[in-house]
């Protein structure tokens, strides 16, 4: 489930044609809040290119880069086979995230969204255990407050849900999840009317 196998060849240029801008501005907006020289986890990485954005601003941290399809990763070890930022690819799930390591900062861009609540509580959890207190989360996702987000959500549910096999089939309430969970958020933008937020949240 959730693998993205099959989209991994055109992905980025159907969320350009369905969103334009949006998705990429949202997922660079909020880059400059992680510190320097930090440990950070990027979870549901895609294709890469958010490594070249975080290279460009951050160049000293160091990255743990988990995706579940393995089309995804061979895409970002293309996109990166020229850096030298440090970069730890690796195929899997939050379930793979390595022991023994304190990040101080997390990145899921529109990942939250494939899980079911329970799932997504769970993930939560797990991820949780491993930020530092005062640590930050940067997220990307969906949010669901006018008709035209829910049609929109319902049509990309079940085109994701068909093509890859997705766990999810609603929009979990992530923010609030990340709440009730010790993360409080520190700032926020919204992009494509109201239909993609990112927050930095920090773990307190």
């Amino acid at each position: 489930m959730n693998n993205f196998d099959s989209v991994a060849g055109f992905y980025d240029k159907l969320s350009t044609l369905v969103f334009g801008t949006a998705m990429r501005r949202a997922q660079t907006t909020h880059l400059h809040d992680i510190p320097r020289g930090s440990n950070v986890l990027i979870l549901g990485g895609g294709t890469g290119w958010l490594l070249s954005e975080l290279s460009a601003v951050n160049p000293t941290c160091k990255v743990w880069y988990i995706d579940a399809s393995s089309k995804m990763i061979s895409l970002s070890k293309k996109n990166m086979r020229n850096s030298a930022q440090e970069i730890v690819f690796i195929h899997g799930t939050e379930e793979s995230i390595p022991a023994g390591i304190t990040f101080d900062a997390v990145i899921t861009h529109f990942y939250l969204d494939l899980f079911p609540q329970d799932s997504c509580i769970s993930i939560i959890h797990k991820i949780r255990s491993t930020i530092r207190t005062g640590g930050i989360w940067v997220v990307s996702d969906f949010i669901n407050t006018t008709w035209w987000h829910g049609v929109m959500l319902r049509m990309m549910y079940g085109f994701f849900r068909l093509m890859c096999g997705i766990e999810g089939s609603a929009l979990p309430p992530w923010k609030n999840l990340l709440e009730e969970n010790g993360f409080k958020e520190q700032k926020s933008r919204e992009f494509f009317g109201g239909f993609i937020k990112s927050a930095v949240f920090r773990l307190i």
